[in-house]
């Protein structure tokens, strides 16, 4: 059927997409505000304004937590780690 792989791949995305959001949810609270504001497109400087910390310590952070939900998606999130 023409098509049905794009349908397949969006719905793909999409629970994707769930599984990251669920997995954010389960981050500390500082930690999901700071990927939260990654996400937005903020800037290092930036989410440091806001969140009280240093620029190197935000981009610290947010390799940390790339890594985590990396991990947590890898393995369906039972990794509480």
């Amino acid at each position: 059927m023409p098509g049905s792989d794009q349908g397949e791949l969006d719905v793909s995305k999409s629970d994707a997409l769930d599984r990251l959001s669920m997995l954010i949810q389960r981050l500390k609270p500082l930690d999901r505000q700071i990927i939260v504001l990654y996400l937005e497109g903020m800037d290092a400087a930036t989410t440091g304004e806001i969140t009280g910390l240093s620029p190197a310590n935000v981009a610290m952070k947010i390799h940390r937590i790339k890594k985590i939900l990396t991990r947590w998606f890898q393995t369906g999130g039972l990794d509480a780690g």
